[in-house]
């Protein structure tokens, strides 16, 4: 419900603030006392568009905050779409009740910014938000009363948790359907792109498995061929170590000068002599020897070495060619010969689930009809819920219009069936038309055509009434639900209202005393004149000054005597609903 409402800057409201109550509360006064501009004020805190018109000429910036508090179904929804928005929420002391407030900001350029919780929102947040605390009925409704798709609604309403449950049911099972079609679809692609596909796979994978390919067999190949390339220059270079180690010369010539070994033999010599004199020389004498052996082993591994390398120019030739295939395969397939190898096993695959397309298509055929017969016994209970509510809120809706100076309307809801599953939406299948018998003897017409506005307003609160139990919101604003009414009619609209207000908070601005009277709480807006400029405040009217208002509103005149007679007359009767 809505506990608080502060405006500043708006239209003809510099400043104005407003304590709220549960239950029925009444909004009067005189024709052009800002009553519209309260109204605008909640419509921007539900995320209606912002304009600079609306901001008063001598303020920066108009502002509305709105203190809401909740609890019970619309906690967990509520709280889930605040923090996905970046707002928060606050807990109430020593209540499971919820707090929130709601901001908006409207600049001279004409620019927005919404809060929740004092964090800034997108407009849209705070819309979503919105709809789930507050109803806010005006002419507006008038036009989406006429609206074959608000009129499902309001028929969903009417069946409550049980409808919602089924409809849940059915929405999963349309879902399930959907997707199973959707993947045959795939399936089904035009012929010729499937068959390109399969070519395509097989050539690649004719090409790959050509080549026998070997992961990092590339980079072994580009060493060999780099020493291929190099065979003089390696010759050289490993001969000239061998020459100096050894003495060895490739070109079968023995070194002028003294071998690493040689040099290596006579100080091992040395060493031994000077062992005998003095063993701590002598334990040296073993590292010697393994350095000799070490040494006289790596002259023998190149030696090997020297004897493998070969200059086969074929050899050579057949290698260069197979790392030209190497390359442009990777080029087409993948950057090296491992993504290569994993793009011809994932080709296999791909083929593979092609090749048995047929199979699937199969098995998708049995899983879609299967699936449509869910779907078509789930949208089929949905019907049938459907057509029992509107049974039963056909009757609730005639009684309500009963009370309201239609005596002899009827309403009838009649369902429009789909029978292609493919047209077959969220909602269901079913299209709901709301016709209406205004008087005895009348026939029955859809609304746009037999109500007129002071109808459908009436209309408009019956169903409200009926679905009071069922409505989401905590707090339903009424703008203009009297208009085209009076009298006894304005009486009954009243009392309805008020049995509306026993369910949720009922906010209304009405210009008929005969509504007011009923109202637990009676706000005043009043435009009062000051030196250089015009304020509107909001008041709470109690006692005599209730009085003076209700008999204002009769009379014109506030004072008057049996105008007041008369308003004291019906706030009696208000009082006993």
């Amino acid at each position: 419900m809505l506990e608080s409402l502060t405006i500043s800057g708006l239209g003809i409201i510099s400043a104005a603030s407003v304590e709220l109550d549960p239950g029925l509360t009444v909004l009067t006064g005189e024709t052009g006392a800002g009553k519209s501009m309260i109204l605008q004020s909640i419509g921007l805190i539900m995320g209606n568009r912002a304009s600079a018109e609306l901001v008063l000429e001598s303020a920066e910036r108009a502002r509305v905050d709105c203190e809401v508090r909740f609890s019970g179904a619309d906690s967990a929804r509520v709280i889930a779409l605040v923090e996905q928005g970046g707002g928060e929420c606050e807990e109430i002391e020593g209540s499971a009740d919820l707090s929130l407030l709601i901001s908006r900001e409207i600049n001279q350029s004409g620019r927005g910014k919404a809060f929740l919780g004092g964090r800034p929102v997108p407009a849209s947040v705070l819309r979503e938000v919105s709809e789930n605390l507050i109803a806010l009925h005006g002419q507006s409704d008038q036009v989406l009363l006429r609206d074959p798709g608000k009129q499902l609604e309001l028929l969903d309403r009417a069946g409550g948790d049980t409808l919602a449950s089924v409809k849940t049911r059915y929405q999963v099972a349309l879902r399930d359907y959907r997707k199973l079609r959707n993947e045959r679809d795939r399936l089904l692609a035009s012929e010729s792109d499937q068959q390109a596909r399969i070519f395509e796979l097989e050539q690649g994978i004719r090409e790959i498995s050509d080549l026998s390919l070997t992961e990092g067999e590339d980079a072994q190949a580009a060493q060999k061929i780099s020493v291929m390339r190099n065979i003089d220059d390696l010759n050289g270079a490993v001969g000239r170590a061998r020459e100096l180690l050894s003495g060895a010369s490739n070109f079968g010539q023995e070194s002028r000068s003294a071998s690493v070994l040689e040099q290596m033999g006579e100080a091992s010599k040395s060493l031994e002599h000077a062992g005998e004199l003095d063993r701590e020389v002598g334990a040296h004498l073993g590292r010697m020897v393994s350095l000799i052996t070490e040494i006289s082993d790596l002259d023998s591994d190149l030696a090997y070495y020297l004897a493998a390398l070969g200059s086969d120019p074929q050899e050579l030739a057949d290698l260069e060619t197979r790392v030209s295939h190497l390359t442009a395969i990777k080029k087409k397939y993948g950057p090296s010969l491992a993504e290569v190898l994993h793009w011809n096993a994932q080709a296999g695959l791909e083929l593979a689930d092609i090749l048995v397309r047929d199979s699937r298509l199969e098995d998708l055929n049995a899983a879609i009809s299967a699936a449509l017969t869910v779907a078509t016994e789930r949208v089929e209970e949905l019907t049938q819920v459907r057509a029992k509510t509107a049974m039963q809120l056909e009757g609730s809706i005639a009684a309500e219009l009963g009370g309201l100076a239609m005596p002899f309307a009827q309403m009838r809801i009649e369902l429009a069936v789909e029978e292609d599953p493919e047209l077959w939406s969220r909602s269901g299948r079913d299209r709901a038309l709301f016709m209406l018998a205004a008087h005895e003897g009348a026939k029955f017409l859809p609304l746009s055509r037999t109500a007129s506005g002071g109808e459908l307003s009436r209309v408009m609160l019956a169903i409200e009434v009926a679905l009071a139990g069922e409505d989401p919101v905590s707090t339903m604003i009424f703008d203009e639900v009297d208009a085209g009414i009076g009298g006894g009619v304005a009486v009954e609209v009243g009392r309805r209202l008020a049995a509306l207000a026993k369910h949720t908070q009922v906010i209304v601005v009405t210009h008929l005393p005969q509504v007011a009277a009923f109202a637990d709480r009676h706000l005043v807006v009043e435009k009062v004149a000051q030196s250089h400029s015009v304020k509107t405040s909001i008041a709470l009217v109690e006692g005599e000054e209730r009085v003076r208002e209700i008999t204002r509103m009769l009379s014109g005149l506030p004072d008057s005597e049996h105008g007041g007679a008369h308003a004291l007359e019906l706030l009696e009767l208000g009082s006993k609903g």
